[in-house]
């Protein structure tokens, strides 16, 4: 049987060929046959004929025939004279057609059966209609419009993923190079990253995060900020850092070095900004040594004021020679008073209870009766001017039963001082009351005192060597040996004078070792004396 797809698309028909018949001239008409003639000669002529099928189906006695209908279908083709004969099985005739049609396929341009869409040659994998006839989709494997990628599979973990978006931090999936990918997961970093310390943002845990290693800035590497304390130096800020509490190092806990206004006890101080290398502390603050304090003198670990130039020593063996404040009286009713110490000779500590000088002017306060030599100090103890303590804390200062006597004598040429001689006495005990005073038991290799009994302007058992040759009250007899101040058949004046300049002193000297060999001024054997100092201890 010879068949042929007549007409295109959808709306052609499949026919099918039941004889040839050849015949020339004009055909002739046949009863139940149709005919249609065109032209004449030559021309072709199409007859179409019904014929039927019958068919019997028998189910027990009952017979049921069904006929079905269909069309012959001849023509003549003009060219040859050959008249075809075949039949359709659409009643619909296709005067072009000459064998079989083709089965439909993907790509006749005919959207058949199991095809979503079928654009003919147009089909294309990255168009609107693939070439297996199938509407674009994600996930066909084909990269289309609307999509960024397409790789055929589901799996999100790759460069491509739901929806053909190609891969990307932020997207909801764990692709290639990411760690993690959540948007709402605070510990995944906007570049998908695990959240770390330098990652150069602040994650939950970090109190910053710079992005560099560096701890030496505003953030430590371990994303803390930068702290006085934390053992680093923060550069252009602190001084040191060394990590530690201690204020006795090289670097306090305000990361500088130790100062002397810091405010805290810092570096060798003993107290607060004070001792140790800084200011000596004042009294009633902490100290180590007597060198930590105003007063050198540091009793228990606290500042307190010495009662005497040797409590001073005692505290502080570096001590100098010059003024001290102490408290003679301790906690007696005695106000504190500034003192002079001798801190020199025989190992110091020596407190100076008077001193004369040649200028007579600054001698005379110290003429005064009894009362007032016990009960007033009169001057000042500054170097180069008259000065007695108040006899009644001489007992107080005498707790060694020590004397000292310096003599600074007077060069006859021009009135300068010669470096002092000094005289040790020992044993001598003083014992003040309202009416006497004595000292007993002195022992010196010189006359430091006549008498042992104090003479004063109305006291004492040589009141003419006060009131006639004005000498400070002393401890006279009819003469002197070591006179604080005298006058007249000596000086016109009342000088400081002594006769015993040729005696080796404590250190072995006389008038010309002290004196460069220049002369001193002397008056009827008595060296003129510029200063005589006399201390206790």
């Amino acid at each position: 049987m010879l068949g042929r797809w007549v007409g295109k698309g959808r709306s052609g028909v499949w026919w099918t060929a039941a004889a040839i018949v050849i015949a020339g001239g004009c055909g002739d008409d046949s009863v139940g046959t149709d005919s249609a003639t065109e032209g004449g000669s030559g021309s072709t002529t199409m007859t179409t004929t019904t014929t039927s099928t019958t068919s019997t189906s028998t189910t027990g006695e009952d017979t049921t025939t069904t006929t079905t209908g269909a069309d012959t279908l001849m023509m003549t083709d003009p060219g040859t004279g050959v008249t075809v004969t075949g039949t359709t099985t659409s009643g619909e005739t296709d005067p072009t057609t000459t064998g079989p049609a083709p089965d439909p396929y993907c790509g006749d341009g005919n959207v058949d059966r199991d095809e979503e869409c079928d654009e003919g040659q147009a089909n294309d994998n990255q168009g609107t209609c693939t070439a297996a006839c199938l509407l674009p989709a994600c996930g066909d494997g084909y990269v289309q419009a609307g999509e960024e990628c397409d790789d055929g599979n589901d799996d999100n973990t790759d460069t491509c993923v739901d929806g053909c978006l190609a891969a990307s931090c932020g997207d909801g999936y764990v692709g290639p190079g990411e760690a993690c990918d959540d948007p709402d997961d605070p510990l995944c970093t906007p570049n998908c990253a695990l959240a770390s310390c330098g990652d150069g943002l602040v994650q939950p845990g970090e109190a910053c995060d710079d992005g560099n290693m560096s701890d030496n800035d505003a953030c430590l590497s371990t994303c803390v900020d930068a702290s006085c304390g934390d053992g680093q130096v923060y550069e252009g800020v602190e001084v040191c850092d060394d990590g530690n509490a201690d204020e006795s190092d090289a670097c306090t806990t305000l990361c500088e070095a130790p100062a002397c206004d810091d405010k805290i006890k810092s570096g060798s101080e003993s107290d607060v900004d004070c001792g140790g290398s800084c200011m000596p502390c004042k009294v009633g603050l902490a100290c180590e040594v007597g060198l930590d304090c105003e007063s050198s003198v540091c009793d228990a670990g606290v500042c307190v004021l010495g009662q005497s130039c040797l409590k001073i020593i005692q505290s502080t063996p570096q001590a100098k020679s010059g003024l001290y404040t102490v408290d003679v009286d301790a906690d007696g009713p005695e106000a504190p008073l500034q003192v002079y110490c001798e801190m020199k000779t025989d190992g110091g500590g020596w407190t100076l209870v008077q001193r004369t000088v040649w200028e007579p002017a600054k001698t005379v306060a110290l003429f005064t009766g009894h009362s007032a030599w016990v009960g007033a100090t009169v001057g000042t103890p500054t170097p180069g001017e008259g000065y007695r303590l108040a006899g009644k804390l001489w007992p107080l200062l005498n707790v060694d039963k020590k004397h000292l006597l310096t003599h600074a004598l007077r060069k006859s040429g021009d009135g300068t001082s010669c470096a002092p001689l000094s005289y040790i006495g020992t044993n001598g005990t003083y014992a003040v009351d309202a009416n006497t005073v004595t000292l007993n038991g002195l022992a010196a290799t010189v006359n430091m005192i006549n008498n042992t009994t104090l003479s004063t302007t109305n006291s004492g058992p040589s009141q003419v060597c006060v009131n006639t040759h004005n000498g400070a009250p002393w401890f006279y007899s009819s003469c002197c040996s070591t006179c604080p101040t005298f006058q007249g058949g000596y000086w016109t004046e009342p000088h400081p004078m002594m006769n015993y300049y040729n005696t080796p002193d404590a250190f072995g000297k006389v008038s010309v070792d002290v004196c460069s060999s220049d002369p001193i001024l002397i008056s009827n054997g008595y060296g003129g004396v510029n200063s005589m100092d006399y201390y206790l201890r």
